[in-house]
């Protein structure tokens, strides 16, 4: 991925995570409105292809056990950091050359969201689950490698820890935006029109991260003298240069950090794990008990809105509190306690 920011540069950042507000008075600065609408677009894909798709699934009539198997692709964000460093390194052909090495990978990435959910919205379950199944893979892996660029974006283009700041709270409002948007208000118009129209609509959404990337910035540090460049239509291929971009990092992280390197990449891969799996699974259950997309929408919107805007409060203190280690510790025992109320 991105240059690592140092550690006074990020702890800086952490304690000066700004509020919506101070976010809504700085959309007139260009990289602050493009880092919203990036959030936004981050956020968008992640629940129509894990708890909303679920629903979708379940109403269809698909089995539990074929929707549990689906939620597999969810794996690509918690394995994102495997390709992190092809994406760091190569740069797409074509649009690469004309817009830069993080926006070229930007445009792709959600141009393959876009296309994957019309496809989705068009196969629909009864289409042929295998299919249906596989775009929602290529959702997940293309809205992981989205997740990628932007966290890199947004690194190099902050100037000081206040920029990082600032961009980081717009980053959480748009993401937070998106997740309202994919998690109730779509219940809301599926009740209306239906999943697959829904889906459809989502896809169009999709835009305003497509409108972003063009009126961003390209970051001069993603200007590398050893960037990969995939040529067109030619064979002249730097295979050891790839095999750094990809293999390089891992032997650097493992020499830094030694026995701890396992589990620290344990704790990235597994820290969420549970919810990828479980998400899925809790709208069939709403459906099995018969409760309505309005009631499931409304909820959410309301006494879900302000549950999820009091623990992004609460975290942020314990940070600040705390540190962040410990606060991880308390989330890894705090999650899996409120999963463990279902049962």
């Amino acid at each position: 991925m991105a240059k690592p920011i140092e550690p006074a540069h990020t702890a800086d950042a952490v304690k000066k995570q700004l509020s919506w507000k101070d976010v809504l008075r700085s959309l007139k600065q260009p990289k602050v409105a493009v880092m919203l609408l990036l959030g936004f677009s981050s956020g968008l894909p992640f629940l129509l292809v894990g708890n909303t798709l679920g629903f979708w699934l379940r109403e269809g009539g698909i089995t539990l056990t074929t929707i549990g198997f689906m939620s597999w692709v969810g794996l690509a964000y918690s394995f994102k950091f495997l390709w992190a460093p092809l994406i760091d390194k190569v740069r797409v052909p074509i649009l690469g050359k004309k817009l830069g090495l993080r926006r070229g990978w930007l445009i792709v990435s959600q141009l393959m969201i876009m296309g994957a959910l019309i496809a989705m919205s068009i196969v629909q379950p009864e289409g042929g689950i295998a299919l249906f199944t596989g775009l929602a893979a290529l959702v997940a892996f293309s809205s992981a490698t989205q997740d990628i660029v932007v966290d890199a974006w947004r690194i190099e283009v902050s100037e000081s820890g206040d920029e990082m700041a600032l961009l980081s709270s717009a980053y959480q409002l748009g993401y937070r935006a998106a997740i309202l948007t994919t998690d109730s208000l779509i219940l809301l118009v599926a009740a209306k029109v239906g999943w697959a129209k829904s889906y459809l609509l989502m896809a169009f959404v999709m835009i305003a991260g497509l409108l972003a990337t063009l009126k961003a910035i390209e970051p001069v540090k993603s200007v590398l003298p050893d960037q990969v460049v995939m040529p067109p239509g030619g064979t002249s291929f730097s295979f050891r240069k790839i095999y750094d971009a990809v293999v390089g990092p891992f032997i650097a992280f493992f020499k830094q950090h030694g026995s701890k390197a396992l589990l620290m990449l344990a704790a990235i891969s597994l820290y969420r794990l549970a919810d990828f799996f479980m998400g899925p699974m809790a709208n069939p259950f709403y459906k099995d008990l018969q409760i309505s997309l309005e009631t499931i929408g409304a909820v959410r919107g309301s006494v879900g809105l302000v549950a999820s805007i009091i623990g992004v409060a609460a975290g942020g203190l314990s940070a600040v509190r705390l540190g962040l280690t410990k606060t991880l510790v308390i989330g890894a025992i705090i999650g899996p306690g409120s999963n463990l109320a279902f049962a």
